[in-house]
């Protein structure tokens, strides 16, 4: 299953490097995604931080469970160049506050994700539907935009039908020095209602590589734990640089706290 999970993945990437588009549908949510995954780690048993698997702008298939925290911030050059502002015609910017949860068991992200000088909000949630186990990929639904509240056309701002729903699963492989986690999935609207798909691949402890597909466009990126993990490694500081369309420059900045003290299982 992995084997071929993996192989259709490198087929969407290949099939899709000569993809173009102009940014004009759902320019907000094409850069970074505020979703598990969305450029901090998400761990088969629901942590996260730096382990575990770590994307651009598509969700992974694990989810975080109680006692896990999120707060980032992104910013991404529309135009070329170093994204050096959070708003403005040449920059995508956002900031993201996100909270784990448990429900009958299962891991339940909520996020809120602000764009813009204003910090308009999008409410992201990812809701875990099958555990991972060894061998076995963990599985998990969500929405995006849950209450429509952004826009779907850059030309048609007073559009707010952005709301996109989507699955995903990931599956771990590699070796415990350097894991390799791949991500499928499918979905509507944001994802413009195709396939998509990433790798993530830890090269050193503190240093991860990945690649995806958004359903739009490639994607490439890295990110590097700058603490290491402090406060008994419940805390990490994850910076992430990335091209969107293999063009336009993405970074950002997330700081994650998952206490093993408030997990219920």
């Amino acid at each position: 299953m992995l084997r071929a999970a993996a192989i259709g993945l490198m087929t969407l990437l290949t099939a899709s490097a000569c993809l173009t588009d102009e940014f004009r549908d759902y320019p907000e949510f094409r850069y970074m995604s505020g979703l598990p995954g969305g450029g901090f780690g998400v761990t088969p048993d629901h942590a996260v931080g730096f382990d575990g698997a770590l994307q651009l702008n598509i969700p992974v298939g694990y989810t975080p469970g109680a006692g896990s925290y999120l707060l980032g911030g992104y910013s991404s050059a529309v135009d070329g160049g170093f994204p050096t502002d959070y708003d403005g015609a040449d920059v995508n910017g956002m900031a993201v506050f996100g909270l784990g949860g448990t429900w009958r068991g299962h891991g339940l992200w909520l996020a809120d994700m602000e764009t813009g000088e204003e910090l308009e909000s999008a409410y992201n949630l990812q809701v875990e539907l099958v555990p991972a186990r060894p061998g076995r990929p963990g599985v998990s639904i969500g929405v995006v935009d849950l209450f429509g509240r952004r826009t779907s056309d850059l030309e048609h701002p007073e559009y707010t039908d952005s709301r996109s729903f989507f699955v995903a699963a990931t599956w771990a492989a590699g070796d415990e020095r350097h894991p390799l986690w791949v991500t499928m999935g499918a979905g509507n609207g944001r994802f413009n209602d195709r396939l998509f798909g990433g790798i993530s691949y830890q090269a050193t402890d503190r240093l991860k590589l990945m690649a995806e597909y958004d359903g739009w466009n490639v994607n490439a990126g890295a990110a590097y734990d700058i603490s290491g993990g402090w406060g008994d490694g419940e805390w990490h500081t994850v910076a992430v640089g990335g091209l969107t369309d293999l063009d336009r420059i993405t970074i950002g900045l997330t700081v994650t706290r998952t206490s093993p003290d408030d997990w219920p299982w």
